[in-house]
């Protein structure tokens, strides 16, 4: 089925295009925000359908032309063609909707905190083809595109990109089809490679090879991560610290973006507050959010070693962090602890609904909440507002210009 002259009026974070007919919504791929188009329904349910663009009638107002060579091939980014004004229109969309649909929470506006649009990644996690070549995968598709740049990446990362190439292509040629990835992540100064093969046999070979490089290099193999040149990990500032990353901890992939939401953070929090920090990680945003007085839970081992050295590099005095799976914590651990105020900043699942019991039964009055996905935040504020709590502030945070993605930070409070 065919249906004709159709307007865009909104984008969805997957980054299939909606549009509204007289009984159903349409979930469009390929349309773009504000345009008009003719779509082929493909699949039709009780109260919408999915569909494809198949012509366009009108083109979008908001319609820009991608700076990125390797746009409509590459699946990185998904509104790149849009506007970056429009771009923050569409996120704020996304969070309102989610609070009004899940929460019933209308807000007439948000603020999106916003930075630069490009250069902005501190990593980036790379394919490698059959002849050694990076590439990202096509939109919608596990076929590769070969790549020469990134706009997304930071500039020491797009400047090394031939010479990391040259590194995976010599290694290919001898050992044809025996890389499977490289994940490359960057400060201000050094880069960290990690990269995942398919051979054991490769290994002393590589590390005879490249024992010497600038660069330091991580092997992934299924057993282990074996250390070829330089560290395991890069040293990172934010907010005045010192923080120390592996490749496999949890860092924000945005540096300036960070500091805003933590800046945040830290004032929703206030001050003279004993934080509990839930998934903490290593421990970077409740060090830099809260000058002392932390305590983290991380279910990830080596993570909670990281964060106790980057507590005593940073030279604080009052912490503790547990390795635990934060959503079997209970209220005699919180009681007993005397934590004031509560961090959390969730997998894109969100919070298990046992932790909100959790943290209801100790009547702590004030929850940060971090997310990297409206949807569950939404609904874990209405989950929260069954037990007793308010949403009292929250903002959007652009981490991920040119895709649908975007971080919130809310205030939610006991009543």
């Amino acid at each position: 089925m065919e249906i004709k002259n159709i307007k865009i009026i909104d984008i969805l974070q997957d980054g299939r295009a909606v549009a509204k007919t007289q009984s159903k919504t349409a979930f469009i791929e390929g349309a773009i925000y504000g345009e008009v188009c003719n779509i082929k329904v493909n699949n039709e349910k009780k109260n919408f359908f999915e569909a494809e663009k198949t012509k366009t009638l009108e083109k979008s107002p908001y319609l820009r032309k991608p700076p990125c060579p390797y746009y409509y091939e590459c699946g990185g980014c998904s509104i790149m063609d849009i506007n970056y004004k429009s771009q923050i229109k569409l996120k704020k969309n996304l969070i309102k909707n989610a609070l009004l649909k899940s929460a019933k929470i209308k807000i007439d506006d948000i603020e999106i905190l916003e930075g630069e649009e490009f250069g902005y990644r501190n990593k980036i996690r790379l394919q490698i083809n059959k002849n050694g070549k990076l590439a990202y995968n096509k939109k919608y598709s596990n076929d590769l595109v070969e790549i020469k740049d990134c706009l997304l990446a930071k500039d020491l990362i797009r400047k090394n990109l031939e010479k990391i190439e040259e590194i995976t292509k010599e290694i290919t040629k001898k050992y044809p089809d025996s890389l499977e990835e490289i994940t490359i992540r960057a400060n201000d100064k050094e880069i960290l490679l990690n990269i995942k093969i398919k051979d054991e046999k490769i290994i002393p070979y590589i590390k005879n090879q490249y024992k010497n490089s600038t660069y330091n290099i991580n092997l992934i193999n299924k057993k282990e991560t074996i250390n070829i040149s330089g560290k395991n990990h890069l040293v990172y500032n934010l907010l005045g610290k010192k923080f120390k990353i592996t490749m496999n901890d949890f860092y924000q992939v945005n540096d300036y973006m960070t500091e805003k939401l933590y800046k945040t953070a830290k004032d929703f929090l206030g001050e003279n507050q004993k934080v509990l920090d839930l998934f903490c990680g290593s421990a970077t945003s409740s060090i830099a959010i809260n000058d002392d007085n932390v305590v983290g839970i991380e279910i990830n081992k080596n993570a909670i070693k990281d964060a106790k050295e980057n507590a005593k590099e940073n030279d604080l005095k009052d912490y503790k962090f547990i390795a635990k799976n934060a959503n079997y914590i209970d209220d005699k651990f919180i009681k007993k602890e005397k934590i004031d105020a509560i961090v959390v900043d969730p997998p894109r699942r969100g919070l298990d609904k046992e932790i909100i019991k959790t943290i209801a039964k100790t009547k702590i009055k004030k929850i940060v909440y971090i997310s990297c996905n409206p949807q569950t935040l939404a609904r874990d504020i209405k989950r929260f507002q069954e037990k007793g709590y308010n949403l009292e502030k929250i903002k959007g945070c652009d981490m991920f210009s040119e895709t649908m993605h975007v971080e919130t930070i809310a205030l939610i409070q006991k009543m």
